[in-house]
C-alpha cells in the first residue's frame, strides 16, 4: 500500500463542502476515535491521510480559501502530518478538565512534548517533537510528533504485541497502551511507501 500525497483537486470548494459537512465530520470522528489512545491528561491521535484531507478541507471552507495558492500552501503545511514509511505521526492533546486546571498547570507542562516515548517489545522511540510550541511556559495545548523507526524498529514493531505511549515528564508520568486494532492498523501502515 502507498501513502497519496493530497493533491488541490481533492479539496471541495466551501459550497460544496458545505453541504456533506455534517456527514464527513460524523465519519472523520469515528475514525479519529479509532486512531486515538488517552491518558489521565494526555490524548494522543495517529493522523492518517483522511483526517488531514478533513483538516484542510475544513480550513478551507472556514476560511473561505478561494486561492488556489493558498490552498496548495495548506496542503503543504497540513502534509506534514502525515504518516509515511517508517514514520507514525501524532498529535498530542492536553486535556484538563478545565480553564483553572489548565492555567495553574501551563508552567509545569513546559517541555513535555520532549518525553514522550513509545515503547514496544526490544524498543523505544523518543518522539520527535515540532520546535518553538512550548517555552518555560506551555504555550500550546496541541503538540505535533513523529515517531521514526529505523530497520530494527520496524521489525521489533511489527513482533509486538503490547506498545505504549509514555510520558516521561517529571511533572506527568503516564502512559496509554495502544489497542489491538489501532495496533495491526499502525503495523500496515509503518510498511506504506
Amino acid at each position: 500500500m502507498r501513502m497519496r500525497s493530497i493533491v488541490p483537486e481533492e479539496i471541495l470548494p466551501p459550497e460544496k463542502y458545505s453541504r456533506i459537512r455534517e456527514s464527513t465530520n460524523i465519519e472523520i470522528a469515528g475514525i479519529e476515535k479509532k486512531r486515538r489512545v488517552s491518558t489521565r491528561t494526555f490524548s494522543f491521535l495517529f493522523e492518517n491521510r483522511d483526517i488531514v484531507l478533513n483538516q484542510i478541507t475544513e480550513m478551507v471552507y472556514l476560511e473561505n480559501i478561494r486561492d488556489p495558492e493558498e490552498i496548495r500552501q495548506l496542503i503543504e503545511i497540513y502534509s506534514e502530518q502525515l504518516p509515511s514509511k517508517g514514520v507514525l505521526s501524532v498529535t498530542m492533546f492536553i486535556e484538563l478538565p478545565d480553564e483553572r486546571t489548565m492555567i495553574s498547570s501551563m508552567k509545569k507542562l513546559s517541555g513535555v512534548e520532549k518525553n514522550v516515548f513509545m515503547t514496544f517489545e526490544n524498543g523505544e522511540i523518543h518522539a520527535e517533537y515540532e520546535e518553538g510550541r512550548s517555552t518555560e511556559t506551555l504555550e500550546s495545548t496541541l503538540q505535533y510528533l513523529k515517531f521514526r523507526f529505523d530497520q530494527r524498529q520496524v521489525q521489533n514493531f511489527l513482533n509486538s504485541r503490547n506498545v505504549h505511549i509514555d510520558v516521561r515528564h517529571p511533572e506527568f508520568e503516564e502512559s496509554a497502551r495502544i489497542g489491538e486494532e489501532l495496533l495491526e492498523i499502525l503495523k500496515k501502515e509503518i510498511l506504506e511507501e
